[in-house]
């Protein structure tokens, strides 16, 4: 038997048993399909302890229902005997946890568990907004906290309106002024009037001063409150925005720069300007909010205990067990999957780029900078180093040290950039994280050297198929099911070495070629 029979006789027998054991796992995986699709999960906990008063004493908080970007289940309540529980709906669709007790002079501990299921929701601001012909008028009405009537915020919406040419405008000259406003973790309640005349405030006085600029203007808006949801434990909560725009409650975050955009992380509890929790007044109280992040498989309704039941091999324990961090499995897994890709590129379309997994490598960076901003970076960079490198040149230095230099400067311009970002709230100049950094430099390295063998002309047509190349891995490992996918079946791992064992063979024109040589094909018909 030939060496290539031996291998064709191993890759069949590898693929085979990697589409038995896919295909065993399959009818599980379809059977907890969910198509919720959430970004992140939580375990949370509200822990209250207070000791009764002299006569009936009561506790009240609000609790979160399911919408279309939350899902909240597993709800249990665990309390003594001695107080009774009642759950509520009040109006504007709130609902609220009510604990009485008759008891007097006594210590009670409550325990309230949720899981806590959350999408992110990014909304595109129209520039005219439609008129909206029913509101309910307490959303345009002032209240005692939201002075949407006072001369002073009256002034400040007529002055932030000026050279405006749109709705869209408007509301974006209000956030900017709102969100520019220093923050600070005030306690007391701060109302619309004193936001302006202290010029500092919290999540609170931000948001009721962005809704009475709002609604001096006829803009029908209202505030939402909740918690942030984040690993460890805490005692404060949030409030943000929403404004009516063409029968849609858009959401915006004055504190935490949120433009028509809501993170996973944001659990809504209640609507309006209340406050979360309320007591009998006097009596000793404490609370805190126990949060801790569940690792999930997004598409599936099942919990981290019942993915375990699953049969056949994954490797989800490595992801519930911490033994692996996320980021660094899914690159991992993901690696070949894009190595496999670019392999194809090469081999099949004819592209040139620097390496096979630089290309992935970059992908990946993107995912931390963002596509555009991420090229623009790169690109960026690139011709920094070429610019960098001409005048070493005319020195005559060797290439090493000029190389060495070069990366040292792109470096601290980088590091430089990243500081200025973070001191002027430049957002895209705050994205180049260590992992970034490091794989655009070896980028700039690589281009460096194919300036130095093939010269300029070619190295900038080879850095424009690394590009190309690079988009196309991005936008397919991009996808937000491919890492859970090869989690549960890294049997598809076998699948990448058959396949790239069958490309490695083929000896056929590449696509680029058929296009390049198309007018000679067509003159020998």
């Amino acid at each position: 038997m030939t060496s290539k029979t031996n291998l064709k006789t191993a890759l069949i027998l590898i693929a085979t048993i990697a589409i038995i054991s896919i295909g065993f796992k399959v009818p599980s995986i379809l059977k907890n399909y969910d198509n919720f699709n959430p970004k992140e999960v939580y375990k949370l906990k509200y822990r209250f302890f207070f000791k009764s008063g002299a006569n009936n004493t009561s506790l009240k908080t609000y609790v979160p229902k399911s919408n279309s970007r939350q899902r909240i289940s597993e709800e249990q309540i665990s309390n003594d005997g001695t107080l009774l529980f009642l759950k509520k709906n009040e109006q504007q669709g709130n609902t609220r946890a009510i604990w009485n007790t008759k008891s007097i002079n006594s210590y009670h501990a409550i325990d309230y568990d949720f899981t806590f299921e959350g999408k992110d929701k990014s909304f595109i601001v129209p520039k005219i907004f439609k008129n909206t012909l029913k509101v309910n008028k307490e959303y345009l009405n002032p209240t005692l906290n939201i002075q949407s009537d006072n001369k002073a915020v009256k002034d400040l919406a007529i002055q932030l309106t000026k050279d405006t040419k749109n709705d869209k405008e408007v509301i974006q000259n209000i956030f900017d002024y709102v969100y520019a406003i220093p923050s600070a973790p005030i306690i007391t309640l701060t109302d619309a009037v004193t936001t302006i005349l202290q010029k500092r405030a919290s999540c609170n006085g931000k948001s009721r001063l962005f809704v009475a600029l709002c609604r001096s203007l006829d803009y029908p808006s209202r505030i939402k409150g909740g918690i942030i949801v984040e690993k460890g434990n805490k005692r404060t909560s949030h409030a943000w925005v929403e404004l009516l725009i063409n029968d849609i409650w858009v959401p915006f975050d004055g504190l935490n720069n949120h433009f028509a955009y809501l993170p996973a992380n944001y659990l809504e509890i209640y609507q309006g300007d209340k406050s979360l929790i309320t007591r009998t007044a006097g009596i000793q109280f404490d609370y805190i909010y126990e949060i801790e992040q569940l690792h999930h498989v997004s598409f599936l309704n099942m919990n981290s205990k019942e993915l375990h039941t699953l049969p056949g091999f994954s490797l989800w324990n490595l992801v519930a067990k911490d033994i692996v961090p996320t980021g660094a499995l899914h690159l991992l897994l993901l690696l070949p999957i894009g190595g496999l890709l670019v392999a194809f590129l090469r081999n099949i379309v004819g592209l040139k780029t620097f390496g096979v997994f630089l290309p992935v490598l970059i992908a990946f960076s993107l995912s931390h900078t963002g596509f555009i901003s991420g090229i623009a970076i790169f690109v960026g960079l690139i011709i920094l180093i070429g610019l960098i490198s001409y005048p070493f040149d005319r020195l005559g230095l060797l290439y090493t040290p000029k190389l060495v230099i070069s990366l040292t400067i792109m470096v601290s311009v980088i590091l430089l950039s990243t500081h200025f970002g973070v001191k002027n709230n430049i957002l895209w100049l705050t994205k180049l994280t260590f992992f970034p950094i490091i794989i655009l430099t070896i980028s700039a390295e690589r281009f460096s050297r194919s300036t130095v063998e093939d010269g300029y002309v070619r190295a900038l047509d080879k850095l424009f198929q690394t590009l190309i190349a690079t988009s196309i891995t991005y936008f397919i490992l991009s996808w937000s099911f491919l890492p859970s996918i090869l989690i549960l079946f890294p049997e598809i791992v076998l699948l990448v070495i058959v396949l790239a064992a069958f490309l490695g063979r083929y000896i056929g024109i590449r696509w680029a070629e058929l296009f390049r040589f198309k007018p000679l094909l067509l003159s020998e018909r």
